[in-house]
């Protein structure tokens, strides 16, 4: 696929969180005992939450070789450690238990592995979730703001009912300073302030204002989610420290923690591309793809040359991915078959608020 993530340099940690939700990937792909599922590694998290949902085999493959190593650090400590190291080398019970789980980790790495790590924890003392060039842009948002103002968006997420969540919201915190945090939120995700997250040149085939555009779902999101059960928001705003466990995702939920660990045989770790990967006769097997929003990065032709592509492989394939700034797939076609109604329902359920839908297609045999 001709994607401008060939033309980026694949030489460090982009994303430390999946930021597409677990449950609509779940909901689209209707995972199945006897499904190959192929998933875009990121930061390892829906691979371990496909690995949760019981297909036979799963492979992770990402063009980026550092985020197959996050992943293969995560596997390491699941297979070998309790969930309390793997809680803590995380972020989510603070720095000082990121260094005491690191220190328990570290003996069991081959050398290189080590001396890479530790030079990395020296580098990101609150753990993996917060590592990435992605993440460390968002949280680098919160201390922009006034003090009051961080104080009242911290009182936004403390509500019982979105009803007075949004009420808060636009009384208090929209009209906080003449619009303080609007501007400030459009400004500091405009698309020009956003290439310190991810590489402006990834953003070729939009013409679109990142910040503008984020602000309103934003808005939208506020209206119609209770933000204190929301992990994505929370994330977003807050960082990982201290999250409740109820609402983080499947994998890094202690109840599954036994289950993730007795599946790790069923994953295979890859690098390269993901729709070559599908096209090879490798990649026959796959069933199910979770594809996180790679589309982003192609023009609407390549992506129908993908997809007509992949439509002349003999064999069933379902496929959910996610559009951020360009809407792929927005109808469907000979070459492109949109799942219409499954993807504007989850599109609507979607727990992280930047994304503009979802999409899944689906070939039969």
């Amino acid at each position: 696929m001709n994607s401008e993530f060939h033309h980026v340099a694949l030489d460090q940690l982009r994303y430390s969180l999946v930021w597409e939700g677990s449950a609509t990937l779940y909901h689209a792909l209707q995972l199945q005992p006897q499904d190959h599922a192929l998933v875009i590694t990121g930061a390892g998290c829906n691979v371990l939450n496909t690995l949760l949902a019981g297909p036979a085999r799963v492979t992770a493959i990402d063009l980026n070789p550092e985020q197959n190593r996050l992943l293969a650090l995560k596997c390491h400590v699941i297979a070998g450690h309790e969930q309390a190291v793997f809680h803590g080398l995380l972020g989510l019970a603070g720095p000082g238990e990121v260094s005491r789980t690191w220190q328990a980790v570290q003996p069991g790495l081959p050398a290189g592995e080590r001396e890479f790590w530790a030079a990395f924890f020296a580098q990101h003392p609150g753990g993996l979730l917060g590592a990435g060039r992605l993440e460390a842009y968002v949280h680098g948002f919160l201390p922009t703001l006034d003090a009051a103002l961080q104080d009242q968006l911290r009182t936004l997420f403390e509500f019982d009912t979105v009803a007075a969540q949004q009420a808060y919201f636009a009384s208090v915190i929209e009209a906080y300073g003449q619009d303080d945090f609007r501007r400030q939120f459009i400004s500091y995700f405009d698309a020009v302030n956003l290439s310190k997250g991810r590489d402006a040149s990834l953003y070729k085939h939009t013409a679109a204002s990142g910040g503008e555009l984020f602000y309103q779902r934003w808005q939208q999101h506020v209206a119609q989610v209770l933000l204190r059960d929301n992990f994505f928001s929370r994330f977003f705003f807050f960082g990982a420290e201290g999250l409740p466990e109820n609402i983080l995702p499947p994998c890094y939920q202690s109840r599954n923690y036994e289950q993730l660990r007795a599946r790790l045989p069923r994953l295979h770790i890859t690098t390269g591309e993901a729709t070559a990967y599908l096209l090879s006769e490798a990649g026959q097997g796959i069933s199910k793809a979770s594809l996180s929003n790679i589309f982003e990065y192609v023009s609407p032709a390549e992506f129908e040359r993908v997809c007509q592509s992949l439509g002349q492989s003999p064999r069933q394939l379902r496929l959910v991915f996610w559009n951020l700034l360009q809407s792929q797939a927005p109808a469907r076609s000979a070459a492109v078959p949109l799942l219409p109604e499954v993807s504007q329902q989850l599109s609507e359920q979607e727990a992280c608020f930047y994304f503009e839908n979802v999409r899944v297609l689906d070939w039969p045999i």
